[in-house]
């Protein structure tokens, strides 16, 4: 499994550069803005949830403005974690597709989603910008790759395939779905998302030629 936390530390103020109280903080910021929305959550309720006095999360923070970020960033290790793990489990390049995107589809249908309650809230723009962001891509697309090139490695999807713009390909449909779920592609019916993704995704796994 790729190096998750590591990759999402590269972003600028990333999580590997907490320290672990401060991590602590983020973590439960993420569980209150899931759980209680992002109005009703206070710094006081972020304390509690992780176990500290409320001081000490103004002094390291501020304002909960400043922990939404953070707090993405810790839904999206959530989230790729998640994927990872199913990718882990699968047999073959075209089930690592598939069941991938029906556990994205399963996981978009939920409240949890990149902390859904901020979309609505006055924080909606630092959901947008991380979802844009060129270095949010670029690790996305390196998250997708391993998985790619491991059957890439076995030869079950051709070696004159190239693996990094079919990781990308796939790191944006999920980030553009992210940002914008309305979409004509399934995702509240996992038996559609999976017949979508046979359909539509696991092509993408070959090489075509004029």
């Amino acid at each position: 499994m790729p190096d998750i936390e590591g990759l999402l530390g590269t972003l600028v103020d990333g999580l590997s550069r907490l320290d672990p109280t401060s991590r602590r903080i983020v973590t439960a910021a993420r569980i209150c803005f899931t759980d209680n929305g992002f109005g009703e959550t206070t710094m006081q309720r972020i304390a509690d949830a992780a176990g500290v006095g409320v001081a000490t999360v103004y002094r390291r923070f501020g304002h909960k403005q400043h922990l939404v970020r953070l707090a993405i960033m810790d839904e999206a290790l959530r989230l790729a974690t998640r994927l990872a793990e199913v990718a882990e489990h699968t047999t073959g390049p075209e089930q690592t597709m598939t069941e991938v995107f029906v556990a994205f589809v399963h996981e978009a249908a939920a409240p949890k989603l990149l902390t859904r309650s901020i979309r609505e809230s006055p924080a909606a723009g630092e959901l947008t910008d991380f979802l844009t962001d060129a270095d949010a891509v670029t690790m996305s697309r390196m998250l997708v790759t391993p998985h790619l090139q491991r059957w890439q490695t076995t030869g079950q999807i051709p070696a004159d395939l190239d693996i990094a713009i079919v990781a990308e390909l796939i790191a944006r449909l999920i980030m553009s779905l992210i940002e914008t779920p309305t979409s004509v592609i399934p995702l509240q019916d996992t038996d559609k998302a999976r017949d979508f993704a046979r359909g539509y995704l696991v092509p993408l796994l070959q090489t075509w030629r004029a």
